[in-house]
């Protein structure tokens, strides 16, 4: 049992004494050393009132469990701003708030919504203000250990734009994803798709898919623009791919214009592009026509019903994860790259880079209907308050 202080010190903050002899307050720090307390700036001894308070806010810190203090009460009810409280009671509200405020694609959505889950399940008993650098590599270790390192730098993402609105609403006093170093991810390992593959796939493909790959190589889009082109709309609308007709072609022979909504790019002025139909394209469309009655180019009747992708609003329309293994399954029936490793294969995706490549061979640049910014020779025109890229007309030749 420690000594009673003497009376004298009774009323000072655990540790500290006045030294007579000295005439300085003297504070006995938790490795037992004892400290003069003095004025940085002149050496002078503190005063009664400033050796106090510096006793007191030195216990709060480092002899908390000695006795209560204001400090420690502010922690267990929550803290100001509920700092205090584990993570995961604000996880939710605040990623409603990042949906809000950035309105993400319906494929982000669908990720965020997994992220959370795992989230909320890692700091259920962690305080917000107190998650570090550690628990970050920890969430990683758990969750995503064998991911690769793509996965993984998006997954720190999600936390930073999570941290980012709990350090906005004082819930954290910094952002400790953004000290997580970015992993190196290598670049591209599939093998570009050629000419010859192309055709050799065309071959083998379903009448719908050879569809696909029709506009796809005509327009530099990728899966998700195409299966949402429409055969008809009325006027260019932001979030729609559809054709606009012309009651009669121009003097140039364009029948009307396909207009694409670029989701990748959506926030860029370039994600809008307006692209003329030529013969080529008027009759890749005309082509797909058929039995079913269906408002979309690239269509098929479902040989099962199975639960709808969010990402089709029709049941004839095809889903773009459908395509990408249509695509895929008639690749390795064509023995196209059959000698590789299946993720060095060629996919659907691989065929804008190769229209990019022919419309670049013919002279045509292919950035504008790409729908990248830094495109050149296009024109921006403004309709229904919505600025696209008008581009030159230019066709493929895959025959």
């Amino acid at each position: 049992m420690a000594r009673p202080r003497k009376r004298q010190y009774r009323h000072l903050p655990d540790g500290l004494v006045f030294d007579v002899s000295a005439q300085v307050y003297r504070l006995t720090l938790t490795t037992g050393k004892r400290k003069s307390l003095r004025d940085e700036r002149n050496g002078n001894p503190l005063n009664q009132a400033m050796a106090i308070a510096v006793a007191r806010e030195y216990n709060n810190i480092m002899r908390p469990l000695q006795g209560v203090n204001v400090r420690s009460l502010i922690r267990e009810s929550g803290g100001l701003n509920g700092e205090t409280e584990p993570f995961a009671i604000h996880a939710r509200r605040l990623l409603d708030r990042a949906i809000t405020e950035e309105s993400p694609s319906r494929d982000t959505l669908d990720t965020w919504e997994n992220d959370i889950v795992r989230v909320m399940e890692f700091f259920a008993d962690i305080p917000s203000c107190d998650i570090e650098l550690e628990h970050i590599n920890g969430y990683l270790r758990k969750y995503h250990a064998s991911a690769s390192a793509n996965v993984q730098n998006r997954k720190v993402a999600f936390l930073k734009k999570l941290f980012s609105y709990a350090v906005d609403e004082s819930l954290m006093f910094d952002n400790p994803a953004t000290r997580k170093k970015k992993r190196r991810v290598e670049g591209k390992v599939r093998r570009r798709l050629t000419l010859d593959d192309f055709r050799r796939i065309y071959e083998v493909a379903d009448p719908w898919l050879r569809t696909a790959m029709d506009l796809s190589i005509q327009t530099t889009h990728a899966r998700l623009e195409v299966t949402r082109i429409r055969y008809s709309i009325k006027q260019p609308k932001n979030g729609v791919c559809g054709c606009v007709w012309f009651d009669a072609p121009d003097a140039h022979g364009i029948h009307g214009v396909l207009y694409i909504h670029r989701q990748k790019t959506q926030h860029k002025e370039a994600a809008h592009v307006a692209i003329p139909i030529g013969d080529k394209l008027k009759e890749i469309i005309d082509s797909s026509r058929d039995s079913v009655a269906s408002p979309y180019v690239i269509h098929r009747l479902p040989v099962k019903r199975a639960r709808t992708s969010q990402e089709v609003n029709h049941p004839t329309q095809v889903a773009p994860d459908y395509l990408s293994r249509a695509f895929s399954d008639a690749r390795d029936r064509a023995g196209v790259c059959s000698a590789l490793p299946m993720d060095e294969r060629p996919t659907f995706h691989e065929i804008r880079a190769l229209a990019a490549h022919l419309f670049d061979e013919q002279g045509i640049d292919p950035q504008g209907r790409m729908a990248h910014s830094d495109a050149k020779s296009t024109k921006i025109y403004t309709q229904n308050h919505i600025d696209w890229i008008m581009v030159p007309h230019g066709e493929v030749k895959t025959g």
